[in-house]
């Protein structure tokens, strides 16, 4: 079997968990690394036997490829992206699949042109095991009257976020989770804010669906540890997902189970098996997994999401019609 010829364009923590996960798969050949920073490139490209690169459309015009990873800066993915599909090559965005819903529309219209998929999209909790058996539950207990996702951040040291950063770069995650569980599309949102020096500290949104369903999301910047827990009510019964497996450590008269502090260690099998996923569908030349429509309506969501924080009143969320490619 011929080794799949991949590239991985940013050099930043998302960048290194994928490129790590690539360059221990069978049959890749993880062939480029690509960053603005030059010693951040050449510093990943040692790690894992690559070449490296600081110009992407360099790099994609000099290089046959089989496959491109997008994990840079949010405002270069729908660039990136785009690049890819006109270059015929099937491409992994990390989410979001851009930072405004211009860009992330001129993506969904760059593959609707080509007449086929070629974007996926980074939503990884598609391929999470604690995931994925809330979705068999759900087939079980189902419809769904109410998805209940909850997403804590370690981040009350770091530098204070604006509501428009919470959201693109955390929240939408969860919008995602909202649609993915219930296969029902977000037709309102309501989103409240309790402040901290600076930013958010807490942003809780309510999302009504098209099947008549809700979803709550409850986001704490400030948290104690990093933990995302989703609970689903249902007609028949209700299930909430469980955490990664930790040992208990019993030391001085107390036992606790370690939450960790960052997304990497909670999710490292999904990012794991989302690679695998879309290394199969290079091999199949079927694209699945979440879409670039996906990408598009979650960033739609986002934005109707931004400005009810800012008015403090729920909004209707109108989406276009979804396009036959990704029906």
């Amino acid at each position: 079997m011929t080794a799949l010829r991949v590239a991985v364009v940013g050099c930043g923590g998302m960048g290194r968990e994928h490129a790590s996960n690539l360059a221990a798969a069978s049959g890749v050949d993880l062939v480029a690394v690509v960053d603005v920073v030059e010693q951040a490139a050449s510093a990943l490209a040692l790690e894992v036997g690559a070449d490296p690169s600081t110009d992407a459309l360099a790099m994609l015009d000099a290089m046959d490829l089989d496959g491109l990873v997008v994990a840079s800066s949010d405002a270069s993915h729908a660039e990136l992206a785009c690049a890819a599909i006109d270059r015929a090559i099937p491409v992994l965005v990390e989410k979001p699949l851009a930072h405004t819903l211009y860009a992330a529309r001129s993506v969904v219209d760059a593959e609707v042109s080509a007449g086929c998929r070629f974007a996926q999209v980074g939503f990884m909790r598609e391929y999470d095991p604690a995931h994925r058996q809330l979705v068999e539950a759900v087939a079980e207990i189902g419809p769904v009257r109410h998805v209940r996702c909850v997403h804590r951040n370690a981040n009350e040291q770091a530098q204070p976020r604006t509501v428009d950063e919470v959201l693109v770069q955390s929240v939408i995650h969860d919008i995602h989770t909202a649609r993915f569980l219930t296969g029902a599309e977000v037709t309102g949102v309501s989103a409240s804010t309790v402040q901290r020096h600076g930013g958010v500290g807490f942003l809780h949104l309510v999302l009504a669906m098209s099947d008549g369903s809700l979803a709550t999301i409850d986001f704490d910047d400030t948290a104690f540890g990093y933990e995302v827990t989703v609970e689903v009510d249902a007609a028949r019964g209700m299930a909430v997902t469980s955490g990664p497996v930790r040992a208990e450590i019993s030391q001085g008269g107390t036992r606790e189970r370690r939450l960790g502090s960052d997304w990497f260690g909670w999710f490292s099998e999904a990012y794991r098996l989302q690679i695998h996923a879309w290394l199969g569908s290079l091999r199949s030349g079927e694209l699945v997994g979440p879409s670039a429509w996906d990408g598009f309506v979650a960033q739609l969501v986002v934005e109707a999401a931004s400005r009810s924080a800012e008015g403090s009143s729920a909004l209707k969320v109108d989406a276009p019609e979804r396009p036959e490619l990704y029906a």
